[in-house]
């Protein structure tokens, strides 16, 4: 038996939408993003470092004025910034936001670049980023938020965007062999067809047996993997390298504490201490930080405008050669230990001998002398050059040294005295007060960037390109850093507008 009664639906007390097809007054865009809104700041910089070399910025050809017009430096930099400090550093991403996301649609005034016109920027451009991120740490300098007091420097290993393999000169050898081989065999069925061809010209019942119509098209990529073998096997005799990585060729074999040995570049970056800010960041393809220090001491001192008043670094930068020709040619101070562990940790060790002038190795053999007060060019000092004697016999001869003809050699630079007081000056307290603020210096910096975009991650192949890279994530940091920062919205949108460079600090 069934009942039927009348069913009655209460409406839940919710908040009505607005009917999709109603007719309604749309705002304006700037209406769309709150008046204190951080891309306003970006947008305020932006256009300020521009409008301070428009010449420079303007990336359009003399005879784009034919066809469609370009987009501007302005508007692709907005976005790549935008992009970066929100995580976002692919150029199909960043066209997507450039559809869906309000602040990029402001950003850009209702711009919609495609992935190409905004990969094409970044690779074909690269001088222009560096030219902002340049002025953003002297907009942070003229402006407090840098004084150029105290730096820290460190390096860190970033993977390259390549496979893991890397091949030395057998493996390119042996592909090369194999590649000429496979081509020798499309070329004798290339001749069989040719054969075929004539005979079947003589008989045309016979068909055409011979015919393979993808058969120039192996042939020519077999050429063009020759061609490209050739030319990494030149490539790796140019470098004077062991291996090279046939994605990226730049790329170094390097060592890491995270990932071991891969294909990688070494990222140098000098921070700041006052509100641990990046002040410089480059890209380079040494495995070590031994010869960075000077590349990296005038690199930040150029953008400070300035010589820095304290350089902090780790032993990674102890060359006491360096460290004394900065100390002497400016008036910074080097606070950077020296790496004493790893001498006393050799399995070879040498004692000097006054009296005789030469040197005795840890197996009682003599080192005498070979030169004296030669000139190293790259350290900028003088040195000795002390020679072993007996060394092809020695049964750790090839622990000793790597050199072809077996026999160790020994520089020892001058300046003995200098190196006294500065192993004096780091055993004091305020030294070793200033090594263990460095951590926190840079180790704060590269924590951020893998806490925010994931092992910095690098997107691009080529020394070049991978510097670009760097210099937007740079300038992403620092903006997100300063934006971030316990002022009001009008007091840093009050900096950005009254920022009047000196002449001076623009670069050249």
């Amino acid at each position: 038996m069934a009942f039927n009664y009348p069913v009655t639906f209460f409406a839940m007390p919710t908040i009505i939408p607005t009917d999709r097809s109603q007719l309604t007054f749309m705002t304006s865009l700037d209406d769309m993003v709150a008046p204190d809104h951080p891309v306003r700041l970006i947008d305020a910089l932006v256009d300020k470092i521009i409008a301070l070399d428009t010449e420079y910025f303007d990336h359009l050809a003399p005879q784009s004025s034919v066809g469609r017009r370009g987009y501007s430096a302005a508007a692709l930099i907005k976005l790549y910034m935008y992009g970066y400090i929100h995580r976002v550093n692919s150029s199909r991403k960043l066209q997507a936001e450039a559809t869906r996301n309000i602040e990029v649609i402001w950003l850009l005034s209702g711009l919609k670049p495609s992935y190409k016109t905004i990969a094409d920027y970044r690779r074909d451009y690269p001088e222009q980023i560096r030219r902002v991120n340049e002025q953003i740490v002297r907009f942070l300098a003229d402006n407090g938020w840098i004084n150029g007091e105290r730096i820290g420097m460190d390096g860190t290993k970033l993977k390259a965007y390549t496979g893991w393999d890397m091949l030395d000169e057998k493996d390119l050898d042996k592909r090369l062999s194999k590649a000429r081989g496979e081509l020798e065999d499309w070329l004798g069925e290339l001749i069989a067809n040719d054969l075929a061809d004539e005979l079947d010209e003589q008989d045309p019942d016979e068909g055409q047996p011979g015919d393979d119509p993808g058969l120039m098209d192996r042939i020519a990529r077999l050429r063009e993997k020759i061609e490209r073998l050739e030319e990494l096997k030149d490539e790796l005799a140019r470098q004077g390298a062991t291996r090279i990585s046939p994605a990226d060729p730049d790329a170094r074999l390097m060592r890491s504490a995270r990932m071991g040995t891969h294909p990688a570049y070494n990222l140098q970056i000098s921070v700041d201490s006052a509100n641990k800010m990046i002040v410089a960041a480059s890209a380079t393809d040494h495995p070590t930080d031994f010869e960075q220090l000077i590349p990296m001491f005038w690199s930040s001192a150029s953008l400070l405008g300035k010589i820095p008043g304290e350089v902090l670094a780790d032993t990674g930068y102890a060359d006491l050669a360096d460290i004394k020709t900065i100390e002497e040619q400016t008036t910074a101070t080097c606070y950077i230990p020296e790496n004493n562990t790893s001498v006393k940790n050799r399995p070879i060790q040498f004692t000097y001998h006054p009296e005789q002038d030469q040197y005795e190795c840890s197996q009682g053999q003599p080192l005498v002398p070979k030169a004296k007060r030669r000139f190293h060019k790259d350290k900028q000092a003088y040195a000795d050059i002390y020679q072993g004697t007996r060394c092809t016999a020695c049964p750790v001869a090839g622990v000793c040294t790597s050199a072809k003809s077996g026999i160790r050699q020994l520089r020892v630079f001058h300046g003995a005295e200098w190196r006294h007081t500065y192993a004096k000056r780091m055993a004091s307290r305020y030294a070793k007060q200033r090594v263990g603020e460095r951590k926190g210096l840079v180790e704060h910096v590269f924590g951020t960037l893998r806490y925010w975009m994931g092992q910095i991650p690098v997107k691009l192949r080529g020394l070049r390109n991978v510097q670009t890279d760097m210099d937007l994530y740079s300038g992403a940091y620092n903006i997100k850093r300063w934006t971030s920062m316990d002022k009001s919205f009008k007091g840093l949108m009050d900096e950005v507008i009254g920022w009047n460079p000196a002449p001076s600090l623009h670069p050249g």
